[in-house]
């Protein structure tokens, strides 16, 4: 019997060397998608979208207007012996109207003609009354002068009520009685009577509230082109009539009487300087 250790078989060394390589291998591929996949980052293929917030346009906020400033004069109270500083003068017309010179000249004086309607007469539609006569009812005081020559006349009437007030309670209703009525009669008993056609009013530009409108005055088979404006001043309405006596193209006979702006800035002007005279 031989004391000699037996030899290796080298079958078996092979097949261990085989797994041993086997294993390498498998690690080396979990390591290399270990690596590829690094679970502990979030795994993105594409970027993400960006999430985007939607801010909502500002909305404008309405701003309330400030409270209109009251014109000077707005609490003024004439009375009798002031109101009738509300009329133009000849010489104010001779400056503002082109048509007065020459020899514009009183046509009605004052107390001659009386507030209202003649006895008889009325509107026609009557809701048009105010229209004619400034107000509803007899006013507290009211007097009227016309001022003329023969190719215009310029007829101013100041109505006095109790109070700034009801002035302006009364210049409200006036208003819109004038943007009711485009047309209007007035029916005379027994004789002919007349008829406005008016255009729309316009806001007048100045310092007292007011409005303007070109009207056209039919009667006795004539057309009269003219403006009429209406004035609040404190406790007064004071209502003017500009007409152009001159025949041919109605357009042509208003340029002679300037225009609605310049005669509404003679009265605002006259109605500054009355108020300023009551200190």
């Amino acid at each position: 019997m031989s004391g000699s250790a037996p030899s290796p078989d080298p079958g078996s060394g092979r097949s261990r060397a085989g797994w041993w390589w086997l294993l390498v291998a498998l690690l080396a591929i979990a390591l290399v998608t270990v690596l590829v996949a690094q679970p502990w980052e979030p795994v993105e293929t594409e970027p993400s979208p960006t999430a985007t917030a939607t801010v909502p346009e500002p909305t404008a906020v309405p701003t309330t207007a400030s409270p209109s400033v009251p014109a000077p004069g707005a609490d003024a109270v004439f009375d009798a012996m002031t109101a009738p500083l509300l009329f133009v003068s000849q010489a104010e017309l001779l400056t503002d109207v082109p048509a007065a010179d020459p020899e514009v000249r009183p046509l009605i004086t004052s107390g001659q003609l009386p507030w209202g309607l003649p006895a008889g007469s009325t509107v026609d539609p009557v809701v048009c009354t105010t229209a004619v006569t400034t107000v509803a009812g007899p006013p507290a005081w009211y007097d009227a002068l016309m001022w003329g020559n023969v190719t215009m006349s310029f007829e101013q009437e100041v109505i006095l009520l109790p109070d700034p007030a009801s002035a302006r309670d009364a210049f409200r209703a006036l208003v819109t009685t004038v943007d009711g009525c485009p047309e209007y009669s007035q029916v005379n008993p027994g004789i002919d009577g007349a008829t406005w056609t008016a255009e729309p009013a316009i806001e007048g530009q100045g310092v007292y509230p007011s409005i303007v409108q070109e009207i056209l005055h039919s009667a006795e088979g004539s057309d009269v082109p003219g403006y009429r404006g209406h004035m609040l001043v404190g406790n007064t309405i004071v209502t003017w009539t500009a007409e152009a006596l001159t025949t041919g193209d109605p357009d042509q006979a208003l340029a002679t009487l300037g225009d609605a702006a310049s005669l509404s800035a003679m009265v605002q002007d006259r109605a500054r300087s009355a108020v300023q005279s009551l200190g």
